[in-house]
């Protein structure tokens, strides 16, 4: 009896959500850190596969030791084993290689060359490794089938190996499979995608020893299962559907009684698997409990398996801005909203030259310059790299200094003399922002007299600038000269233009 065939179909998945993903790959360094994630779990599941492999070969081995007549079907498998070894350590060399070309692994051992696209183009299609990768998948596969000599057996054999390779799509601009598959992917879809092959390999031979099992009717001595999630996507926009696929991944003669649920809720098997579905409602990180449930066939024993899930719900956004009005205003706080498509706010790294950064809470910052020229605001983690943004940092706008709502011109004796002095108008300024008056002049000239001169500190009369305006007659002009303006953030007083006023 031959193991079941959810290996093959959990690899079949896994190919789909490969192609899937690659499809999206212009998107954030978020969501190729989750295909890096798929490529441990697809190296896991190999790792499964693999030590199924080596119980059904193991079990192939003691009956041929025991039955000389079944040595010829030992040897085969056994050839089965070292082809698909080969094509596997081929593989594995070409994921190395790729990982080192793009830069390996920093201090924290995450993959450098994440997005990197040059060095897979260089690699598979420049360097023609792609094209090889190609031949060797082809060749793999007619070895493993020519192991086989019934025609009819080879048939159904063959059927169940999905090391092969897929057309290009007819409506493609690439000229051969290598350019379809490698050209401009991102380090991080590739691997998945080697591992996939890898995976295929492996799915194979497994359907060779089970041929071979089946002639000897060899039972496997083990009886080992892991819950597999094979979700359509880990990443997924507001409003959209996730669609994940939940069944047993074995490597035993057979999964009975087999149940699955997700956060507690029961989910339906058929063919040992179970569909979930949900709506992405809101934004930020998702995470489902699984847990599949089995009856073993060798033992009769029940027992679960957990596992956790996760996905990330993002949200579409775009971000606009007007590159002449960067600017930052000394002396005042200038409110700064940051967030990154992809990256959660609290991963965002905000560092600032030539500016006082403090962060008010995620996403928001407040910005206080200390002095003119110019700022930069640099922005990274979560995968994202540094991105830099030039600022002008400039002092408050000179205001407008006016007696009551008047700038000048002719007013009422009544009118000039129920004023308490003159004040500074930031008048289109957004930011929360005072300015004073330092100091000005007063000049009354009478109509028939000599000018009249008052110094006065501050914006509001003095006693003596007072005096005068209180003798404003009909006739009678006032200047008001030298006027002395300070705002937040100047070093020193700015001089502005006067006010005149003809007292009617």
């Amino acid at each position: 009896m031959s193991i079941p065939k959810e290996p093959r179909q959990l690899m079949i998945n896994i190919m789909y959500i490969v192609l899937t993903a690659i499809l999206a790959l212009n998107v954030s360094a978020e969501i190729l850190n989750a295909f890096l994630t798929m490529n441990e779990s697809i190296s896991e599941s190999s790792q499964i596969v693999g030590a199924s492999n080596n119980s059904l070969m193991n079990a192939i081995s003691d009956q041929a030791d025991a039955y000389k007549q079944f040595k010829p079907f030992q040897e085969k498998a056994a050839q089965a084993q070292e082809i698909s070894k080969k094509f596997y350590a081929y593989v594995e060399e070409l994921k190395e290689l790729t990982i080192t070309e793009s830069g390996g692994f920093d201090e924290d051992n995450k993959l450098v060359g994440l997005k990197d696209k040059d060095v897979t183009t260089r690699l598979f299609v420049d360097e023609n490794r792609g094209e090889e990768l190609e031949t060797k998948i082809i060749e793999t596969r007619e070895r493993l089938l020519e192991l086989i000599e019934e025609d009819e057996a080879r048939e159904t054999v063959a059927a169940n190996i999905p090391l092969n390779i897929k057309p290009i799509p007819e409506d493609s601009d690439k000229e051969n499979w290598a350019q379809f598959t490698f050209s401009q992917m991102p380090v991080a879809a590739i691997l998945p995608m080697l591992s996939k092959f890898q995976n295929d390999v492996r799915v194979a031979e497994t359907a060779l020893l089970n041929y071979y099992a089946n002639k000897i009717s060899v039972k496997p001595t083990h009886d080992e299962y892991d819950a597999i999630v094979s979700a359509d996507k880990s990443y997924v926009i507001k409003g959209e559907e996730l669609s994940a696929e939940i069944f047993l991944g074995a490597y035993s003669s057979t999964t009975n009684s087999v149940s699955v649920s997700v956060d507690g809720r029961s989910y339906p098997v058929r063919n040992g698997k179970a569909l979930f579905t949900t709506t992405a409602n809101d934004v930020g990180t998702k995470e489902m409990d699984v847990v599949v449930s089995v009856k073993n066939p060798l033992t009769g024993e029940r027992k679960s398996y957990r596992k956790k899930f996760t996905y990330e719900v993002g949200e579409r956004s775009v971000a606009i801005s007007a590159d002449k009005m960067n600017v930052f205003y000394v002396g005042v706080d200038n409110p700064l909203s940051l967030s990154v498509a992809g990256v959660p706010s609290s991963k965002v790294n905000v560092d600032a030259q030539g500016v006082t950064l403090q962060k008010v809470r995620n996403g928001k910052y407040n910005v206080k310059p200390t002095k003119i020229g110019d700022a930069k605001i640099t922005v990274s983690g979560g995968g994202l790299a540094p991105t830099t943004y030039q600022y002008r940092v400039k002092k408050i706008p000179t205001p407008i200094v006016k007696l009551g709502n008047s700038i000048g011109g002719s007013m009422k004796a009544a009118e000039f003399k129920i004023h308490k002095g003159v004040y500074p108008h930031l008048e289109n300024f957004d930011f929360e922002a005072t300015c004073n008056v330092v100091g000005f002049e007063l000049t009354r000239l009478p109509k028939k007299d000599d000018p009249q001169f008052a110094k006065n500190n501050g914006g509001k009369y003095g006693a003596e600038a007072q005096r005068l305006v209180q003798r404003a007659q009909p006739g009678d002009i006032y200047y008001f000269d030298k006027i002395k303006v300070r705002c937040p953030g100047d070093v020193n007083s700015r001089k502005i233009n006067g006010l005149v006023f003809n007292i009617r």
